[in-house]
């Protein structure tokens, strides 16, 4: 359980950005220019 706390505010900002983007896609349709700037701006 502490490992898993751990990962999960170390790897906050991405899961929380690739969740939003994919919910987004859900709910909007594919679009591949918003998902390159979505990917670009996770691994800034």
């Amino acid at each position: 359980m502490l490992l898993m706390k751990k990962l999960l505010i170390r790897y906050k900002k991405p899961i929380i950005i690739t969740g939003s983007v994919i919910g987004l896609q859900l709910i909007f349709g594919f679009d591949p220019k918003f998902t390159i700037i979505n990917i670009i701006w996770l691994f800034v």
